[in-house]
């Protein structure tokens, strides 16, 4: 069953569909838990801007580069991971004093990356540079969205700033109306790590519910053997790296019922942090889902990179 969250600001609403583990703990607010991102997507009403959309990888860029790239707009002084274009899906940058380009790229750039067709840019206005910076903070703070995401987001360091007092003095708003989002992101800046609040749960339409949306699971055997089965080939032929794992990596893997990886989640953090090791990440292919679209049956499998160099598929419940 796929979950879905909206975040919804003005100008800018940030959409998050995912899975919720199978043993996962009723929710005392009514809200499931999303414990697995499928696809997100950000959209801007009211303006003729197309809607970005992506996988994991894609979401945990987008929150690094606007949270850096505001951080730098608003105190003037230069932000590392603002201009880290060569190894970031996502990249904010400025092309006039109220106009924000936002770039997304289906791989990181590299030196000798000049092709445009895996390239989408819109360009923002500084009202909705902060509703996305809003809408950003609040899926931050919402501990039923994704709470294994962990990035590392901090102020800028200070031996970059001369001073704090000069630094003061420059932070000012950025347009009318955004004097007080101005006046907490200069606060922010001033404190290691600060304290959020996660959202008070708010009474939602059918339309803009949290709660789980049809989207049964694959129950033909024949059918979901047929995909184990084109699972393994994917993952046997693209894993190169198998002599350099030392323990057993295992993953929850969802799958389209073309036989598509469109989503996956690490059983713990050892396979978290060696996830470059597995062909998972390259293999990914996030549905291009809209808002009025039936999301699609998939079929769950619990898939083990041993240290062997085999590669060992289960059914996720009979894990």
């Amino acid at each position: 069953m796929t979950i879905q969250r909206k975040y919804s600001l003005p100008s800018c609403i940030l959409i998050l569909e995912g899975l919720s583990e199978a043993n996962a703990q009723s929710p005392t607010d009514g809200r499931s838990l999303i414990s697995m991102l499928v696809n997100a997507e950000c959209h801007f009403p009211n303006s003729q801007q197309q809607p970005l959309t992506g996988g994991r990888d894609f979401l945990e860029s987008l929150v690094k580069a606007v949270s850096a790239y505001a951080q730098e707009f608003l105190s003037k002084i230069p932000h590392p991971e603002a201009h880290n274009f060569e190894q970031e899906l996502v990249q904010v940058q400025k092309v006039e004093k109220n106009r924000h380009r936002l770039t997304v790229r289906s791989n990181p750039a590299g030196p000798s990356d000049n092709s445009d067709s895996a390239v989408v840019s819109v360009d923002l206005t500084t009202v909705q540079l902060f509703d996305l910076v809003e809408a950003v903070d609040q899926f931050l703070a919402d501990s039923r969205t994704l709470p294994n995401l962990s990035l590392a987001i901090a102020p800028v360091s200070q031996r970059h700033v001369a001073s704090r007092q000069d630094m003061a003095k420059q932070a000012v708003p950025a347009t009318v109306g955004l004097s007080s989002l101005a006046l907490a992101a200069i606060a922010f800046f001033f404190v290691p790590i600060p304290e959020v609040q996660p959202p008070k749960p708010v009474p939602q339409s059918s339309s803009q519910s949290s709660s789980p949306s049809p989207a049964p699971a694959i129950t033909d055997p024949t059918q979901i053997e047929a995909l184990n089965k084109k699972l393994y080939e994917q993952l046997n032929t693209a894993w190169k790296t198998r002599a350099t794992l030392d323990r057993d990596l295992s993953y929850q893997v969802v799958v389209s019922p073309q036989g598509a990886i469109v989503g996956y989640k690490s059983v713990d953090a050892t396979a978290n942090e060696q996830i470059e090791r597995t062909p998972l990440r390259s293999l990914l292919k996030p549905p291009l889902n809209t808002p009025n679209s039936t999301p699609q049956p998939v079929a769950q499998y619990r898939v083990v990179f041993t240290k062997g160099g085999q590669v060992q598929i289960t059914n996720w419940e009979t894990k």
